[in-house]
């Protein structure tokens, strides 16, 4: 989900598609293969962070384990405080953010992950 107009990008990332560190899986069938497919996915979620935030873009991202209602409201927050801007993004963002991790147990802002 992208808010264009205040440069927030959101993604819900699939658990066995991003290699979740609560929920991983891995595939006996073919394992090789599944292992390789499963970190190139992981690079690319990085790279794409790499590029977004380049471009001045604040990244939110969230496993889909998580509380549907307080990703919403950790997204509400963060777009409520980004001004609504109608030239390009400003330079300097956050770096990408994921709901909970290294947050105080019971914190429900997202805050910036590695």
């Amino acid at each position: 989900m992208a808010f264009t107009r205040r440069h927030v990008a959101v993604f819900v990332d699939g658990c066995f598609w991003h290699a979740c560190p609560d929920h991983r899986t891995a595939p006996a069938s073919n394992a090789d293969w599944w292992a390789a497919k499963l970190e190139k996915n992981v690079r690319r979620d990085r790279d794409t962070d790499q590029h977004l935030d380049r471009l001045g873009w604040t990244i939110l991202r969230f496993w889909e384990h998580e509380d549907p209602t307080v990703a919403a409201d950790a997204v509400e927050a963060v777009v409520r405080r980004v001004t609504v801007t109608d030239g390009p993004p400003p330079q300097a963002q956050p770096a990408p953010m994921r709901l909970g991790d290294g947050a105080p147990e019971g914190d429900t802002d997202a805050v910036p992950h590695g």
